[in-house]
């Protein structure tokens, strides 16, 4: 069995899954394992589920499923889609058979040696912290806090040779610096209860699974503080001592609600 996992979330894209998969797996620079997590809505259509399983049996992948709430059984569609959508990270968490587990979006694209580097970080600071993709957004992002560069919003309009040469340049330029302490960073987080804070958080990070188990489960609710669950889960472990760290030389162009734009923006 392979030391690391990655997963990702899709419901109906097999497209886009396609296109996650393939450029991660490609790029990643060491052997990994393969875990996609099926949010079944029960709603939609079987159709396209039956494209991801066939896509995710050609290329051996594995498949955790899970059957989501209706809309109707909550207050709002936002608590329905966080309900959902923290649901499906846990059980990433939840089903990865390997010591280590990198969390990420099917909408994000990634540089060459990105998972390698990743573990060159964690080879410097150890297991306990997690280790943050330098991440890049789409336009589609609204204040991001992250480099937003215009480089389409769709992955059929993704310009490839820009962020290659973007990412190329990331990695000259920080060759010796492998990472950057969370509190050190240039992204500033306005957190509601906290207030200015320098936070490594990228679309994409790994941790062990370990660390998972102490600190989670995301919680699926909107926090005392003002937070969602991947927040309000790193601030968990922020406060135990547990580091972040921003590694500047793996990085991944996100193109933000990649899958879920037509139901965040509703």
């Amino acid at each position: 069995m392979e030391n690391t996992t990655a997963y990702v979330l899709i419901s109906r894209d097999s497209y886009l899954l396609r296109w996650c998969i393939l450029n991660a797996r490609l790029r990643a620079g060491i052997d990994h394992d393969w875990l996609v997590v099926l949010w079944i809505n029960p709603d939609e259509p079987e159709a396209p589920r039956a494209e991801i399983r066939a896509f995710c049996k050609a290329e051996g992948i594995r498949i955790a499923e899970f059957v989501a709430t209706r809309e109707r059984e909550h207050d709002s569609r936002t608590a329905w889609f966080l309900h959902s959508l923290y649901r499906a990270w846990n059980l990433g968490m939840e089903a990865s058979e390997t010591k280590w587990v990198a969390r990420m979006g099917s909408d994000q694209f990634f540089s060459k040696g990105w998972l390698k580097n990743l573990h060159l970080a964690a080879e410097k600071h150890g297991e306990r912290a997690t280790y943050h993709c330098w991440t890049v957004e789409s336009t589609a992002a609204k204040h991001s806090r992250h480099d937003v560069q215009d480089w389409g919003t769709t992955w059929q309009t993704f310009d490839h040779p820009r962020f290659e040469q973007y990412a190329s340049d990331l990695i000259y330029r920080y060759q010796h610096q492998v990472t950057i302490p969370g509190d050190e960073c240039d992204l500033m987080f306005r957190h509601p209860a906290r207030g200015l804070q320098h936070r490594a958080d990228g679309a994409t990070w790994l941790m062990t699974k370990v660390l998972w188990e102490e600190f989670g489960p995301m919680r699926d609710t909107i926090n005392e503080e003002g937070v969602t669950g991947d927040v309000d889960f790193l601030d968990r472990m922020g406060d135990a001592g547990v580091p972040a760290y921003l590694v500047p030389i793996s990085a991944t162009f996100h193109l933000v609600a990649g899958e879920s734009r037509d139901i965040q923006q509703r």
